[in-house]
């Protein structure tokens, strides 16, 4: 039997959405994603979902910084704390944790996607086929992925599964979209040898509770992306 998520809908966290930013859909060519997947604990996976999502078998999140060189508020870069889950019988990417590098996107990304990030510092560096990730919060957590010699591969290893969050829509918990399908990519690589390091921060962070305890994989991809407008994920009709 699936397992799901403990948060209902009471505890979904409340995102002012209201604001200034332009509006969703944003496109963002030559974009840079570094995507690190880890095992996590069970016990931590259930307590950071809705139960509108059940885990996977065995459970595991990824730590997505994605470099935007452009943007309708300018250039910024995320880091996102992804927890794989299905929702009707698909694989989901939900949104568990976001930090940014300017107020300015962190501003425009609740308006427009609705979750929760945090402004701090994200930097995304290359040098040759060495990628490293740095991410802090005002907490003093530092997260380094550090992915030496990355090995160039075919563009088909590139795969994202769709990325979610869940808000309360009247008392009830409600599936939004988040993402689209990536558009041109313009080079890959495959990086087995990534390392994942954590030091400071509060111990209640979902970025140290949902931390890796086995490494799977890390690709880094050179694409073109699209942020689409939120939409929600319909439930069929009962027949």
């Amino acid at each position: 039997m699936p397992q799901f998520g403990r948060i209902d809908a009471g505890g979904l966290a409340v995102v002012d959405r209201e604001g200034s930013a332009p509006p969703a859909p944003w496109s963002a060519a030559g974009a840079t994603v570094q995507a690190v997947t880890f095992e996590v604990a069970v016990s931590a996976a259930l307590d950071a979902l809705p139960t509108l999502l059940a885990r996977p078998a065995p459970p595991y999140a990824r730590i997505a910084v994605t470099d935007y060189p452009d943007s309708p508020v300018g250039p910024y870069t995320e880091a996102q704390l992804l927890l794989s889950s299905r929702y009707l019988m698909l694989p989901r990417q939900y949104v568990v944790a976001s930090i940014v590098s300017t107020e300015e996107a962190a501003a425009a990304i609740a308006q427009n996607w609705g979750y929760e990030t945090t402004a701090g510092s994200v930097e995304l560096a290359r040098d040759g086929d060495d990628f490293v990730s740095t991410i802090s919060d005002s907490s003093g957590l530092t997260i380094r992925v550090a992915s030496p010699g990355a090995a160039s591969t075919g563009t088909a290893v590139i795969r994202y599964d769709t990325t979610v969050a869940v808000w309360a829509v009247d008392g009830e918990a409600k599936a939004q979209l988040l993402s689209a399908e990536p558009g041109e990519i313009k080079s890959a690589w495959l990086a087995r040898g990534t390392t994942v390091e954590y030091s400071g921060g509060e111990r209640s962070s979902p970025w140290l509770q949902l931390r890796s305890t086995n490494p799977i994989t890390c690709t880094i991809a050179e694409l073109d992306l699209e942020r689409p407008e939120a939409t929600v994920i319909e439930r069929p009709s009962a027949p």
